[in-house]
């Protein structure tokens, strides 16, 4: 019973990232996400929720096939949901009051910043295979791998202007390439910080003993 819930909620999460996606690129050309097609790409909300459902999309597939989750794919789900309450955390913390709620939580940013965040982190605490404490700092990985690219296309192309091209589209690096460096890092160490908090909300799940592939 409990597999079939899973499958079905993590069907339920890659046709609705997809969706939304598809939806922001042609339709909702509103601002809401930029309103840019492939451009819009460079924000790592776009890319975290996508990324979510590339995941939730791979786990149907390995689950039609196998009776037991592989240790990797485990692992994974655990980081793409952690990706996800990362930009939940930041627009309720940061942009929220900044930009305002209603702003945030607007046409497309409704279902990256809020629902589909909850429903994946959600998914992940209720059926979620167990992670170890090493396994936790994975969670790091997104925003590392995402702020070594943003300053690397700052450092190649240039910061820009919003006149021309702004590669520095979130004034990281007004203060200079050494703080934008560290607020990736802060940023990295929130992103541990929320996996041991999806963790610790994965422990009270484990009424049933999930099979594991070592």
């Amino acid at each position: 019973m409990k597999r079939k819930c899973r499958l079905i909620a993590n069907a339920v999460l890659a046709v609705t990232v997809f969706t939304v996606w598809i939806l922001s690129f042609f339709f909702w050309r509103d601002g809401t996400l930029g309103g840019n097609g492939w451009s819009d790409l460079k924000y790592f909300t776009v890319l975290s929720n996508l990324f979510t459902g590339v995941v939730a999309a791979i786990w149907l597939v390995v689950s039609l096939k196998e009776k037991r989750t592989p240790a990797w794919l485990a692992v994974l789900k655990y980081v793409a949901a952690t990706a996800v309450f990362v930009t939940f955390t930041v627009v309720v913390v940061f942009l929220g009051p900044l930009y305002g709620y209603g702003r945030m939580y607007h046409g497309a940013n409704l279902f990256f910043h809020l629902l589909i965040p909850l429903f994946a982190v959600a998914e992940e605490a209720i059926f979620g295979e167990e992670i170890s404490f090493k396994e936790s700092f994975f969670a790091c990985v997104p925003p590392l791998v995402y702020g070594i690219g943003y300053l690397t296309n700052c450092l190649i192309n240039g910061i820009g202007s919003w006149d021309t091209v702004r590669n520095d589209w979130y004034s990281f690096l007004e203060w200079g390439y050494g703080v934008g460096a560290l607020i990736f890092v802060v940023i990295c160490a929130v992103a541990w910080g929320l996996g041991l908090a999806l963790r610790a909300m994965m422990k009270p799940a484990r009424r049933i003993e999930w099979e594991r592939t070592k």
